[in-house]
């Protein structure tokens, strides 16, 4: 009995501290297909991946893993290596499946970890995959993996990363695009910077609401809009 406790016990510390580092319960690929996925990124048109991302993929540094993740279908982590959905696992030299681990190596390579956590990193990278998908597929928008959402993605990669409206823009389009997915967990800008913009205006609500928003985003919860919707 005791030793049964023992095991509930462990098992529920690794898979909390999975929730923060995915490497404590991922599966990790074979050197062999992450060397295929490698092999098949840099066999990609270099005028349409800039240096510097050719770069980290040439480098072989990270790794790629399987992780059952709901509400996504890649992730990065904070040791710069990439997660896919084990369902995925059975097409990883797909085009869709390459662009969401070019869309995470994007995440790593330009950005903090605070403007990943935010909007404005997310409308950068799913624009950057919009914009490479094509590259993977013989010239079809990363839409028709989307339920034929080309119109939202249209819009979206129009968007601007300085506006707040376009922010605010950015998560709705990215719930219709993909149902689930926790847009309304991250700030509009990495997080300090969101944070002084209520502080500047007296609005103590808009930072406790933030600062919710990110706990419940890492523990799964399905976060609603809590602000108007534009008109």
């Amino acid at each position: 009995m005791d030793e049964q406790k023992t095991k509930t016990a462990d098992r529920k510390v690794k898979d909390f501290l999975g929730r923060f580092i995915p490497e404590v319960t991922w599966n990790k690929l074979s050197s062999d297909i992450c060397e295929q996925v490698i092999e098949k990124l840099k066999g990609l048109d270099r005028t349409g991946i800039e240096d510097d991302i050719m770069a980290f993929i040439e480098k072989k540094k990270y790794k790629i893993g399987t992780l059952s993740q709901a509400n996504s279908g890649a992730g990065w982590t904070v040791f710069g290596n990439i997660t896919i959905r084990p369902e995925n696992l059975n097409d990883y030299l797909s085009p869709y499946v390459l662009s969401l681990i070019l869309h995470e190596i994007f995440h790593i390579k330009r950005q903090t970890v605070h403007t990943r956590l935010s909007m404005q990193g997310e409308l950068d990278a799913w624009q950057y995959q919009y914009r490479i998908y094509p590259l993977l597929n013989h010239g079809h928008e990363i839409s028709e993996v989307y339920g034929r959402k080309s119109q939202q993605w249209q819009e979206l990669f129009r968007l601007s990363r300085n506006s707040r409206e376009d922010l605010e823009r950015a998560r709705d389009l990215m719930i219709e695009i993909a149902p689930g997915y926790r847009a309304y967990a991250l700030p509009l800008y990495p997080f300090l910077q969101e944070i002084g913009y209520f502080l500047k205006r007296g609005d103590f609500k808009g930072v406790i609401e933030a600062m919710q928003n990110l706990a419940k985003g890492a523990r799964g919860e399905k976060i609603e809009r809590n602000t108007p919707r534009p008109a």
